[in-house]
């Protein structure tokens, strides 16, 4: 079974907490702490690919939505991988502690996360 929206969030907020950055003080902001509609029709807030906004979900293509993308490489031709300047979740050894205090590899996190968009990003996993 895929994971939840509640799940993906905390492994967002984990990534980020982990990063050399503060996510809260870039322009996209932790877009991710929004409510599930929000989230699965939204934007990237203040990013654009070729000019036009970036949805945070790919559809019907999910699997190559933006904020799964740009986890594992560059995105567009303006957008370095995230978190910006690391650490990131395709580092050999990356593991974070979510919230709840487990541990979890950045390889789970990438099969999580693609595992969840396959199954068409459902809210409740």
């Amino acid at each position: 079974m895929p994971i939840t929206f509640t799940r993906l969030t905390d492994y967002l907020e984990a990534v980020a907490d982990h990063g050399n950055l503060d996510a809260s003080d870039s322009g996209h902001g932790r877009f991710w702490k929004t409510d599930y509609p929000s989230f699965i029709n939204g934007v990237v807030p203040s990013k654009k690919c070729n000019g036009a906004p970036v949805p945070i979900i790919q559809k019907p293509d999910m699997v190559n939505s933006a904020f799964f993308q740009i986890l594992q490489a560059k995105f567009c031709t303006n957008m370095p991988q995230m978190p910006k300047t690391g650490p990131f979740v395709t580092d050999g050894g990356y593991s974070v502690t979510l919230r709840d205090g487990t541990a979890i590899t950045g390889t789970q996190i990438v099969q999580d996360i693609r595992d969840w968009l396959n199954a068409g990003a459902p809210e409740n996993g």
